[in-house]
C-alpha cells in the first residue's frame, strides 16, 4: 500500500502501521489491487534519464508491472538508449506530479526492498516527495540503498537544497534488513515537526529546534515519487549485483 492521509489538528505519539489511522483522514491511496498501474495516481516516466542514476527509466512492463496485490518496479541491466542516452541498466520511476500533492499528512508505504548484503551494490529503491514547484525541499520517507555497507539500513532525510543543506538519519534493523520481507515506512508531516516511523516505532523526529529552515523548505505542496535508482551517488552497480532485482510495494 501507498498512502497519504490528511494532517489532524494535534500532534500524537507513535501510531501503528496501517491504511486507516485515527486521528488521520485518508485523502489518497493505491493497495495496487488490479493488473495495471492506474494512470489516474500515477504517471510512469519513459525515455527518460537523471544525471545521478546509471539507468534509462522506462514505462514498459518490463520495468514497471503490477499483479497480485503489488507493484514492482524492476531494475535490469540491459543496453537500452533513451534520449541522447546509451545506458547499461533499465528501471522504472513513478510521480503523482499533477495528480496528487500535499502540504502536510502522514505518508505510508509497506515495500520490501531487494538490498541485501552480497547483491546489490548500487541499488537505491526510495519512496520520497518534492515540491511541486521544483524549488527547494525534499522530504524522504524512506531510502533503502545496498550493498555491503547500507544494507542493513534505512535512510530518512529532508533537504533543504542540493548543495547539500540537509539532515538525515539512517536506522540500522537490529535483526534482519529491509530485504527480508515487507516493512511499513511512514512519515507524519506536520507544521513545525516531521516524525519518522518503521513498523510504527518511531526511529527519528526534525522540528524548528533541530531544522532553522524547516518552515522555509517544507511548507507547501509535494508530490510523491517511487524510484529504484541503479548507481550513482553511493557507487555503482558491479559484477556482484543480481540484476534484475525487484522492488515492491504492497
Amino acid at each position: 500500500a501507498c498512502t497519504a492521509s490528511a494532517t489532524p489538528s494535534v500532534s500524537r505519539t507513535p501510531t501503528p502501521p496501517s491504511s486507516t489511522v485515527p486521528g488521520w483522514r485518508l485523502t489518497w491511496s493505491d493497495e495496487f489491487a488490479g493488473s495495471s498501474l492506474d494512470a489516474t495516481r500515477w504517471n510512469a516516466r519513459n525515455n527518460s534519464w537523471v544525471d545521478y542514476d546509471r539507468a534509462c527509466i522506462t514505462n514498459r512492463p518490463q520495468n514497471v508491472f503490477v499483479g497480485s496485490g503489488l507493484l514492482t518496479i524492476r531494475a535490469a541491466r540491459e543496453t537500452y538508449t533513451c534520449g541522447s542516452q546509451r545506458r547499461d541498466y533499465t528501471t522504472g520511476y513513478l510521480d503523482t506530479i499533477g495528480r496528487a500533492s500535499f502540504t502536510y499528512g502522514r505518508f505510508e508505504v509497506r515495500a520490501k526492498s531487494p538490498t541485501g548484503p552480497a547483491n546489490s551494490k548500487g541499488l537505491w529503491p526510495a519512496f520520497w516527495l518534492r515540491p511541486d514547484d521544483g524549488g527547494k525541499g525534499e522530504l524522504d520517507v524512506v531510502e533503502l540503498p545496498g550493498g555491503s555497507s547500507y544494507y542493513k539500513a534505512a535512510t530518512q532525510a529532508i533537504f533543504y537544497d542540493y548543495t547539500p543543506v540537509k539532515q538525515d538519519h539512517r536506522h540500522t534493523f537490529a535483526t534482519g534488513s529491509p530485504s527480508d520481507g515487507f516493512h511499513t515506512y511512514t512519515t507524519e508531516w506536520e507544521s513545525g515537526v516531521i516524525r519518522w516511523y518503521i513498523d510504527g516505532v518511531g526511529v527519528w523526529q526534525r522540528d524548528r529546534g533541530t531544522t532553522p529552515w524547516l518552515d522555509e523548505a517544507l511548507s507547501r505542496p509535494f508530490h510523491l515519487r517511487l524510484n529504484f535508482q541503479v548507481g550513482g551517488w553511493i557507487g555503482d552497480a558491479d559484477t556482484s549485483t543480481v540484476l534484475p532485482a525487484d522492488f515492491q510495494v504492497d
